[in-house]
């Protein structure tokens, strides 16, 4: 038996014992949830899966929002919600080979960044009740052929998918080219079959409805048994049509027609046009059919040729199209226009070269624009010379006894470069003409001595151009061109302005146009021409306040008219001003809010069809203040007062309005928060989220964005981005690096998604534990380094009084303008531990001969003009040129730096990267040069845009961070080694692409 005190003691030990078990658990409990939750820096394997927004759309009736999540390297999701309810629906979209958002500093790789994310635009119905979208093959299916080694034309296919909206089932069709649907009618879709061989491997396929190309080598047509039409050596490959399927929506039933090559529905969908190519040539024309019914195709025009550039009128009520059927058997075929009314059972022929006016020389361009006057009375043609004959292969010079060569004439309009690249269109360049409906009259508008004409709305009026006067001088001084009034009647011409800068526009009803004359806006009544200076006696400038180049400062621009052309609505730095064209009448339609708070407002265009303002209607302007860029929305109605709607610390995106409904569509971010799509009403009074894509960040570490406040040496007040680390403490000391070009406040809401390039990425160092400062620079002309340089340190020394920044272990980063300031900088300054300037100018004199050789165009008006901001010559500014060029400074750099600069860059050319480096290496600098063979200014491979992603992040962490220098740091790269240290590189990385 146990005594009672034992029995006390023992269970007083097992109570102890429980207790301690009970909270060990509990601590560990927490520590795994901790850890299960806890974030983590981003790392180069997490770019791959980050997705980005792309292809929003909004139902007509505003129910539903639609846009697709696409992986930098991954298969992509589509997304569907219903804007009251938030029911979702998705649907797989496929895989589309890596195409990482571009470098600010290259524009041509941001437009092609943006036109992707239009080709991946789902599209509704007009009756909101199906949702159309392209499908790729998955990632996984390409790599499996890829694997097993299949033949192009074995490949996977894109496919269409269509979204019941009454349920979310889809609907699929395989190996689909392209897909239309009427813009106001319902109940069809139709859908040209094929698949990417057909689209782009043959010449002059349809572009303006292809899906986007797929991600796989171009097919080899394949063989078929038909018999097909032997081609004379040199000549195009003949363009044969596919199955078009035209698909009833409400059950599915599907009607198929041959041979389609081109086809277009009429805007109310009572009508589908249709060309036939086909290999039987007596098959070929053009066809009507009316989908509602189960009627038989009608020919408008039907036999052997070509037929294409099918064109509506804003109505719908009449078509045009040009087709060489009357001659297509003949070498080089000569085309005809041909008319449609709707209620005609066939269409008729209306130009020709045989038509009175058309000029002996010209034949009717297939090349060329075909387009009706906005109120449908006229149709603006394309004319130009006849192309050169093919030659004769026989008469071919063998390789070896070919003299190749170029000749630089002095008196040339254009350089060598500059005609290399315009070659293609010049070679296809046409000259408008119009064929007047009514009168059955042809005139000739444009020709070599004024080559574009631009209508008015109703087109008895162009405004024509003419800059050969100013082509030489456009190497250094861009941008002038004359205009001219012309009648199309009878094709006069009659000089409105010579040397116009910033160019001329029509307004909606052609009664004025106006222009900017490098001070004040003026209109120009139509016909007399009559000049009225609009803006010089309302006490504002409408030139560009903060413009620091040497030359004339660019406008604002113009916000839109007013019905019957009564107002013309123009912009200040900040305000809207609604003026009649003949002055009389003046107001600040946004009555002066903007320049009291400093706010820029900005009419929005909600209508993408809407060609006039009306009376009584509200307007919605866009306003961002310049101190804080909080960004949001007013009201305004002409002649009444602006209401603020809404007004936050986030960048708002221009709102999309539902066609048939007030609700709007827009994205708002924050550099901690994603641009997701919120909906709303017109009043902006409940904004709900409808896309998740800011849940991506839940699972990493990242930073907050803050404006600095800070003078340059001048005592010039600026601002610029300061981005600390998430979980920042201000005890601590951090590592910073500065980043750099002009103007960068304005990008403070702006968010970035994770990814690699040509620069650092400021969500990746943030999340990494650095602090990213982007100070904002302005310029005296003369001086453009040292403006640089009085801006930057400034800013520098304001952030690194706040206390928290380690100043030896500053570093420095920029691309091109950027690139240039840095090399400047570190030969006046030992500030930074670290630098890594991209595609730098060293040499300002050789730099200002040089080429960019994207556009052919030479560097001079750069330095003389523009962003180099000499102001001169290298024969009358020396000095300057001497002062501002990194090269003559170089002995005085202390600073580790990497560089990249390409081979094939298109922008600065890579010599002057050569220069710095030989320069530095002469001296016994540290410097790493990156040259990524073929690449342009900008990287656009994905895989270079990695690996040069993760060399930087190598040099800053060793220099900023004490971390290891890597090898290729340390002992190089031979250039026998280098295909195999890349490899191993790369697998080093945990890159196993």
């Amino acid at each position: 038996m146990i005594e009672r005190s034992s029995y006390s003691a023992a269970f007083q030990r097992l109570r102890r014992q429980t207790v301690f078990a009970l909270c060990l658990l509990s601590v560990l409990t927490s520590q795994i949830l901790t850890q299960t939750t806890a974030k983590r820096p981003l790392t180069f394997q997490d770019f791959d899966s980050w997705s980005s927004l792309q292809g929003s759309q909004i139902s007509r009736d505003g129910r539903f929002v639609a846009y697709v999540m696409q992986p930098q390297d991954g298969d992509g999701e589509l997304f569907v919600r219903n804007t009251s309810t938030a029911a979702e629906w998705r649907a797989k979209r496929g895989y589309r080979p890596p195409t990482p958002p571009p470098d600010a500093s290259d524009p041509v790789a941001t437009q092609a960044f943006a036109a992707l994310g239009r080709l991946l635009r789902p599209v509704f119905s007009a009756d909101s009740k199906f949702l159309f979208f392209n499908i790729e093959p998955d990632k996984a299916d390409i790599l499996k052929a890829r694997k097993d080694k299949k033949k192009p034309e074995d490949f996977p296919k894109n496919a269409l998918g269509i979204m019941d909206m009454a349920n979310g089932k889809i609907t699929r069709t395989e190996e689909v080219k392209n897909f239309q649907v009427p813009e106001d009618g319902s109940g069809f879709v139709a859908v040209l079959k094929g698949h990417a061989k057909d689209a782009d491997a043959l010449p002059g396929a349809n572009k303006a409805t292809a899906n986007p190309a797929n991600p796989t080598p171009t097919p080899i047509p394949t063989a078929t048994p038909t018999p097909t039409p032997t081609n004379r050596p040199g000549e195009k490959k003949k363009e044969y049509g596919t199955t078009l399927i035209l698909r009833r929506l409400a059950d599915g039933k599907e009607r198929t027609y041959a041979d389609v090559l081109d086809y277009t529905f009429s805007k109310d969908g009572k009508s589908l046009i249709y060309a036939v190519s086909s290999r039987k040539e007596e098959n070929n024309g053009v066809f009507v059919i009316t989908p509602q019914t189960d009627s038989a195709p009608t020919a408008l025009l039907s036999g052997a040729g070509k037929y294409k550039k099918f064109t509506w009128d804003e109505n719908q009520t009449q078509l045009a199209f040009i087709s060489d059927k009357d001659d297509a058997a003949a070498k080089q075929p000569k085309f005809k226009v041909y008319h449609w009314l709707r209620s005609s059972p066939s269409a008729t022929e209306i130009v020709s070269v045989k038509t009175a006016g058309f000029r002996p020389e010209y034949v009717v361009s297939e090349k060329g624009s075909i387009n009706f006057s906005y109120d449908g009375s006229r149709l603006f043609i394309s004319s130009a010379p006849p192309p050169d004959p093919e030659p004769d292969p026989k008469d071919a010079v063998a390789d070896e006894n070919k003299v190749t060569v170029d000749l630089w004439h002095w008196k040339d309009d254009y350089i060598q470069p500059m005609q290399k690249v315009r070659a293609i269109a010049e070679r296809d360049r046409s000259y408008r003409a119009v064929w007047h409906i009514a009168d059955q009259k042809f005139v000739q508008l444009a020709d070599t001595s004024m080559e574009n004409v631009t209508p008015s709305s109703n087109g008895l009026y162009a405004l024509g151009t003419d800059d050969r006067a100013y082509r030489i001088r456009g190497n250094y001084d861009p941008g002038f061109t004359d205009y001219y009034l012309v009648n199309t009647v009878d094709g006069t011409r009659k000089l409105l302005q010579k040397g116009v800068r910033f160019g001329m526009s029509w307004s909606p009803n052609g009664r004025s146009a106006a222009y900017f004359d490098g001070k004040d806006w003026n209109s120009i009544s139509i016909p007399d021409g009559k000049i009225t200076n609009l803006t010089s006696k309302l006490g504002v400038k409408f030139l560009r306040e903060d413009h620091d180049s040497p030359s004339v400062a660019p406008p604002y621009g113009l916000a839109g008219w007013t019905k019957d052309d009564k107002q013309i609505l123009i912009n200040d730095r900040y305000d809207v001003w609604q003026i009649s064209p003949d002055a009389v009448d003046s107001k600040m339609l946004t009555g002066g809010i903007g320049r009291r708070e400093k706010t820029e407002m900005r009419y929005i265009r909600l209508d993408p069809d809407e060609r006039f303002v009306e009376p009584g209607k509200d307007l919605l302007l866009r306003a961002e203040n310049e101190e804080t860029r909080d960004s949001g929305f007013y009201s305004v109605k002409l002649d009444g007062t602006p209401e603020k709607l809404v007004m936050d610390a986030k960048n708002f995106g221009t709102p999309t309005k539902a066609r048939d409904s007030d609700n709007l569509m827009l994205s708002a971010s924050r550099f901690d928060a994603f641009p997701d799509i919120w909906v709303t009403k017109g009043d902006f009074k409940d904004l709900r989220k409808m896309s998740d894509g800011d849940t991506q960040r839940d699972a990493f570490n990242w930073g907050r964005s803050e404006l600095v406040r800070f003078k340059n040496t001048d005592g010039v007040p600026l601002k610029g981005i300061l981005i600390k680390p998430a979980n920042f403490d201000p005890t601590k000391k951090y590592p910073m690096l500065v980043y750099l070009y002009e103007k960068l406040s304005d990008n403070l809401h702006n968010f970035q998604n994770p990814g690699p390039g040509t620069s650092i990425n400021f969500s990746f160092y943030a999340s990494n534990d650095y602090l990213v400062f982007m100070p904002d620079i302005v310029y005296k002309v003369g001086y453009p380094g040292k403006s640089a340089l009085n801006c930057v340190l400034p800013g520098v020394d304001v952030v690194v009084k706040m206390g928290f920044v380690d100043e030896k272990a500053i570093g420095i980063q920029g691309h091109s303008w950027g690139g240039y300031q840095i090399a400047y900088m570190i030969t006046q300054t030992n500030r930074f531990r670290a630098a890594a300037p991209g595609a730098v100018v060293a040499n300002m004199f050789s730099a200002y001969n040089g080429i960019r050789w994207g556009t052919g165009l030479p560097r001079q008006f750069q330095y003389e003009r523009t962003q180099s901001r000499i102001g001169g010559t290298p024969w009358d500014s020396t000095k300057k040129f001497t002062e501002n060029s990194p090269l003559f400074y170089v002995e005085k750099v202390q600073t580790p730096v990497m560089m990249i600069h390409n081979d094939n860059d298109d922008a600065v050319p890579w010599y002057q990267g050569i220069e710095f480096y030989l320069s530095l290496r002469r001296l016994n600098k540290e410097v790493y040069f990156f040259n990524y063979n073929g690449e342009f200014h900008g990287l656009r491979k994905r895989q270079n845009q990695m690996d040069y992603s993760r060399r930087m992040l190598e040099f800053f962490d060793h220099n900023l961070k004490g971390a290891p220098a890597p090898e290729w740091m340390e002992i190089g790269i031979e250039y026998l080694d280098r295909e195999k240290e890349k490899e191993q590189y790369r697998k080093a990385a945990g890159d196993n692409r």
